[in-house]
């Protein structure tokens, strides 16, 4: 029931992601000890995303695994920078089918299935899944080193779920649905503010 009230919390957080006081169309003077808003934070990455030729999907095809790393890890240098953490490290390796990536507090790993593809879905859910890595890498950096997230509601959630409630993993569940494990996984509060950031840079992209 603590759990259920506290994802009701988050919700209403994520819909208005401290938007009352940053607004969505440009950061503000005399805030710079906060990362902007998530909008704002999706229209600089679009800026960065732009600037960086190799990230377009004619030219990513043309690049082999290691080339895409390279561009990766600077595309989450320019990321980082928006978003006023540390810069993680971005690497592959072989993961099982269904991952397709992780953050484990020093760096970023993207699935070589996913970043071996030519193909368009794989190269969506490449930057897909390096937006929601490394929005958890945001998240430790609040918790853990500097508060740079405007909302305190929101860094509370995160401290809850993972502090006091601890963190459910999803791996070595059979199933989506073994014994719903894979419903604690996805609804706990850091989870569901990471798809939702990923999402929100996904569709400002125009993915």
């Amino acid at each position: 029931m603590e759990l259920e009230m506290n994802l009701e919390e988050v919700d209403k957080i994520l819909e208005s992601d401290g938007k009352e006081d940053l607004p969505v169309f440009a950061r503000l003077e005399g805030t710079e000890e906060f990362a902007p808003s998530m909008e704002v934070q999706a229209a600089e990455i679009l800026d960065v995303y732009r600037d960086i030729p190799e990230l377009s999907f004619d030219r990513w095809k043309e690049l082999d695994v290691d080339q895409r790393a390279e561009v990766l890890n600077v595309f989450e240098q320019k990321i980082a920078e928006i978003e006023m953490r540390d810069a993680m490290v971005v690497e592959h390796e072989a993961t099982k089918t269904s991952l397709m990536g992780y953050y484990n507090g020093s760096k970023l790993v993207i699935s070589d299935n996913l970043l071996s593809s030519d193909n368009y879905e794989a190269y969506k859910e490449t930057l897909n899944t390096l937006f929601h890595e490394g929005r958890h890498a945001y998240q430790d950096y609040n918790l853990y080193v500097a508060r740079t997230e405007a909302s305190s509601e929101l860094v509370e959630s995160w401290r809850v779920n993972l502090q006091e409630l601890g963190y459910e993993s999803a791996s070595g569940l059979q199933s989506i649905f073994s014994n719903k494990g894979y419903y604690k996984y996805y609804t706990q509060p850091i989870e569901v503010d990471a798809r939702f950031f990923a999402e929100t840079v996904v569709n400002k992209l125009n993915l």
